[in-house]
């Protein structure tokens, strides 16, 4: 019978982890840069259609961007925990790090989204970068 040690488990998951790590650090800096453009538009004397437009674009696509990035990483945890969910019931015997984290991640479905939390974090992020383009300057 063969075995999944723990430090399989970690070293399988862990090299995506860090992939995924990076991606969110640029997803951070490009929400940054989508709220200093933001900024700037509502900061302009000028009133351009077209640099509100743009900017909008901008925001939205980094967000969903940022959401895409958030989906394929809960998703990549509950594969690799359904995976090894699979192997431990055709007779491969599971560390117990290994099982601890397949209790924590596996969800029997191929593909899961992140949880209600991260879903408001992206739609308030959102609801900051479109609101300060298109809301009314105060005078």
């Amino acid at each position: 019978m063969e075995q999944i040690t723990e430090y399989q488990t970690l070293t399988m998951f862990g090299t995506y982890s860090i992939a995924f790590a990076l991606r969110s650090i640029g997803a951070i800096l490009g929400i940054w840069l989508a709220l200093r453009i933001a900024n700037n538009i509502r900061m302009s004397d000028e009133d351009s259609m077209v640099s509100k437009i743009l900017g909008t674009g901008f925001g939205v696509l980094t967000v969903m961007g940022a959401y895409y990035w958030q989906t394929a990483y809960f998703s990549l945890r509950a594969n690799t925990a359904n995976g090894l969910n699979e192997l431990a019931a055709s007779g491969t015997e599971l560390a117990a790090g290994t099982q601890q984290f397949v209790a924590n991640f596996a969800t029997g479905n191929a593909v899961t989204s992140p949880g209600a939390p991260v879903i408001v974090f992206d739609l308030i992020v959102l609801a900051m970068i479109v609101g300060q383009i298109w809301m009314p300057k105060k005078d």
